[in-house]
Formats: C-alpha cells, structure tokens, sequence
C-alpha cells in the first residue's frame, strides 16, 4: 500500500524500493485496464499517481525520501 510506507520510520530502503515499483507496475496496470474499459478520467488518475510514485522513487534514489507521516 502506497501510503503504509509514509508511516514507518524502520523501513529499509531496499524495503521502501520494492514498494514504490510494485505501487508503479500496479498503478501502470490500472490505467491501461481504465483506458481500454475507456474510464479515461480515472485513468488519468492513475497516470498522476505513477507520476508521484516515480518522484518517490526520485527521491529515494537521490537521499531526500523520507516518510511523510512518521
């Protein structure tokens, strides 16, 4: 779950990774499902949460993530 990991500071970041692309392969999945049963709105949805996901992984990648919530 995306924002599960905004809550725990114990987190690896090997760990964290694993998350956001598993948050990217299945939002990526929801769009192309969403655009092909031609619910394009809400698969514009999921393209700004890939977008975000990415930034995560950005960030992570660069040593500025850190959980949001924790």
């Amino acid at each position: 779950m995306a924002s599960s990991r905004h809550f725990r500071v114990t987190q690896t970041p090997a760990e964290t990774r694993q998350e956001i692309e598993a948050d990217i392969a299945n939002a990526r999945s929801a769009q192309r499902d969403l655009h092909e049963a031609g619910q394009h709105r809400l698969a514009e949805n999921m393209h700004a949460a890939v977008d975000e996901y990415l930034d995560e992984l950005t960030d992570l990648d660069e040593g500025r993530w850190a959980p949001r919530h924790a």
